[in-house]
């Protein structure tokens, strides 16, 4: 059996365990913007994209000195995967290039409010 990429199936401490964070670390990262994942009850679920993710985020902090606000600025103009040179692997799997997700200024033409959270794109999405 297989399982969507998309399916928010893993906890925060799950999610930490698999990627080796603290989980405070997964917090800072929703509280500035850069992932949100779907909450159940109150609890944060993590699908094995958001890993994915979480994980090239992980690179462009700790292998390319990039700041969370330097890596805010640039996801502004331009897609994860265009930042980081993904496996064939990650690529075949990424909801940026299969098409499943697109991104909102793609469909729509309003200006972005820098901010998923408040995006009537992304929450008819989600």
């Amino acid at each position: 059996m297989e399982f969507d990429d998309d399916l928010p199936i893993y906890s925060i401490g799950v999610a930490s365990k698999i990627l080796k964070v603290h989980p405070r670390t997964l917090r800072i990262y929703e509280a500035e913007g850069l992932i949100l994942p779907p909450r159940r009850g109150g609890k944060r679920l993590y699908s094995k994209n958001d890993l994915v993710r979480i994980e090239c985020l992980r690179k462009l902090i700790h292998e390319e000195n990039l700041s969370i606000p330097g890596i805010k600025k640039l996801l502004e103009f331009t897609p994860c995967w265009k930042l980081k040179e993904c496996s064939p692997e990650k690529r075949k799997k990424c909801r940026e290039l299969s098409g499943k997700k697109r991104k909102c200024w793609e469909f729509s033409q309003r200006t972005c409010e820098k901010s998923c959270q408040n995006c009537e794109v992304y929450l008819k999405e989600n």
